[in-house]
């Protein structure tokens, strides 16, 4: 535990200043090249008159205000930088080469993507464009990169949405009213597809969770320097054709349902009843809402009860607590916090490096492991600010007593950084990917 106190001390601002620079170093690598339309309307409408131009998609991004006011416009600005960069890598796949893409305007919230009628085509006054396929294609590869993202990307991916309509030149209409009549029809249609989407995800996650339809996959936590696991954290995804439908994170998606509560419940305890084989020197991560603890909880009671009478020690059980948590939900948790950690059990905080990290909450909770941030581990190699913060979170995690987890580890470069800095444990692709319980048979650690 912290020997001072740190929230009213110089450390609190010390480590908010750290993790501050390395965003600021994030945003700086993000920004979108994209052109504003009023730069290009005039080569859309000159397409538009030649027949070129079938079809406008919109991916509309107006419905982030909220977002941007808790996460700030540097976040808001590299979010549409990743998107446009994600687009831009879909010509020649999703997208044709010649398609043109741009922004709504400087500093927009809507990208555009006006479609090119293919070779051959000009001659018919019908488009030769499936526009709705297109958009299916396009919307698959554009939040594809997102997919191993941060919670706090897939919350904004949410409330996303896209549309699409027709661009039929008449002669007797400017074509550049007729772009900006046709942005106006694909963006009416992003909001009539928004209200559907979210119908569908909220079928999906309910039926999901009535019917346990849940892959429970467990990623190996390695001590680095030997490469030997000491441990599993248990992660919770849905089933491939469902997360095809649902298009982000299962639990945001569940959160907007609210259904989170009922699915954080239906994980913790397939995490359980899953779990590979745990022999004595080994623990089990598994994550939990805050709500986990709030008393009474007759299921947490039910965990505990089963994890013990199959025979494991309490303190191969690590409750992982997002640090994201609330000042008020980690005022009510303490109690049950304080008896699980009285019967032995362990606890981690993750996320921590990133955003607005509380020394208070690590110095209530008393965490036996701090999870570093995977934005953090991304590149650590390449950004002495990164690793700068690693340090800062090194010394912090000794003098709580506590141990540190690199999470996201991908590259070799990442993992001879980690080392070098004197991180003893570690998590990621490098070392291991999820996979169900039974591919982490003897032999195969």
């Amino acid at each position: 535990m912290l020997d001072e106190d740190p929230f009213a001390t110089a450390e609190q601002q010390a480590l908010d200043e750290l993790s501050e620079a390395v965003l600021d170093e994030t945003i700086e690598s993000a920004s979108s090249t994209l052109p504003a339309l009023p730069d290009v309307v005039d080569e859309v409408a000159k397409r538009v008159t030649d027949r070129e131009c079938v079809g406008v998609i919109i991916v509309d991004t107006a419905n982030l205000e909220g977002w941007e006011r808790r996460r700030g416009s540097e976040a808001f600005s590299a979010l549409m930088a990743r998107l446009s960069e994600a687009a831009q890598n879909a010509r020649g796949d999703a997208i044709r080469a010649e398609d043109l893409l741009c922004l709504d305007m400087p500093a927009g919230d809507t990208l555009l993507l006006f479609l090119s009628q293919p070779r051959g085509g000009t001659d018919t006054l019908s488009p030769t464009v499936a526009v709705e396929d297109v958009m299916t294609r396009f919307e698959r590869q554009l939040f594809e990169p997102f997919a191993h993202s941060k919670l706090t990307l897939h919350e904004a991916l949410d409330s996303v949405s896209m549309g699409s309509a027709l661009l039929l030149h008449n002669e007797s209409v400017d074509a550049r009213r007729e772009v900006y009549r046709s942005i106006r029809r694909a963006r009416a249609d992003a909001r009539v597809n928004f209200r559907e989407m979210q119908r569908r995800r909220h079928r999906v996650v309910g039926h999901m969770i009535a019917h346990r339809k849940i892959d429970t996959n467990y990623q190996p936590i390695v001590a680095l320097p030997e490469r030997q696991v000491v441990g599993y954290e248990a992660l919770s995804r849905a089933e491939v054709k469902d997360a095809e439908e649902l298009g982000v994170h299962l639990f945001v998606a569940a959160s907007r349902a609210q259904l989170d509560g009922e699915l954080d419940q239906a994980c913790r305890t397939l995490s359980v009843d899953r779990r590979p084989d745990i022999d004595e020197k080994k623990r089990l991560f598994v994550n939990c809402l805050p709500p986990t603890f709030f008393e009474p909880n007759r299921e947490l009671d039910r965990l505990v009860k089963t994890w013990l009478d199959d025979g494991h020690d309490p303190d191969q059980f690590v409750f992982e607590i997002t640090e994201q948590i609330t000042h008020e939900q980690a005022v009510r948790i303490m109690p049950t916090v304080r008896r699980l950690r009285d019967q032995g059990f362990l606890f981690a905080l993750d996320d921590v490096g990133t955003g607005a990290a509380n020394l208070r909450l690590i110095a209530d909770l008393d965490p036996d492991f701090i999870k570093m941030d995977i934005t953090l581990t991304n590149e650590i190699h390449k950004s002495r600010r990164k690793q700068d913060l690693a340090q800062y979170l090194l010394d912090l995690a000794a003098k709580c007593d506590a141990r540190l987890i690199a999470e996201g580890i991908e590259e070799e470069a990442e993992l001879d950084t980690l080392v070098e800095l004197g991180v003893e444990l570690g998590q990621g692709y490098l070392l291991g990917r999820p996979k169900p319980a039974d591919a982490w048979l003897d032999g195969q650690d």
